[in-house]
């Protein structure tokens, strides 16, 4: 497990501060709620496709400040991609975070690589993956995720409840 770097830090306060897609799309044709009780995070992804590509995206996000940067870098990435490709992208940031031991970044997820860090500590993973999870559940029809459950198939909190 790597620090986090200086320019990877500054890069993620700068999305907290300011970030990209906090903007309603009234006209969403798409949307999905992801939320991860266990930690509190929740954010509502809207997204307005046209001729299969994405046209318009936006969020509500309460959660944490990686949440929130993880969200902005997303929306950043995926704006004008097609279904297909956005799919592809979110699956890629899914195992870029998930099932990489060695932490190598990977040049097609762009700002996303400065979340590499995170890797070794599960309640970050499924804070900076409940965007992509989020965006995945959105464009497949879905209207909740969670990636407590949905992503790393724990059970959800009520069903351990003897």
């Amino acid at each position: 497990m790597s620090k986090m770097s200086d320019a990877d830090r500054d890069l993620v306060l700068a999305h907290n501060r300011e970030p990209h897609g906090r903007a309603a799309v009234p006209d969403a044709t798409h949307r999905a709620v992801g939320e991860n009780p266990l930690c509190g995070d929740r954010l509502v992804l809207r997204l307005r496709l046209e001729d299969d590509r994405i046209a318009a995206i936006g969020h509500e996000t309460e959660a944490s400040a990686l949440t929130l940067a993880a969200t902005s870098v997303l929306c950043t990435l995926v704006q004008g991609l097609s279904c297909a490709a956005a799919l592809a992208l979110s699956e890629r940031a899914l195992r870029f975070i998930l099932d990489n031991p060695t932490a190598q970044r990977d040049p097609r997820l762009g700002d996303f690589n400065a979340f590499v860090s995170v890797i070794g500590y599960p309640n970050r993973l499924k804070t900076v993956t409940l965007p992509w999870a989020t965006l995945r559940a959105a464009l497949l029809g879905q209207q909740r995720t969670s990636t407590d459950h949905d992503v790393r198939g724990s059970a959800p909190p009520e069903a351990a409840i003897p």
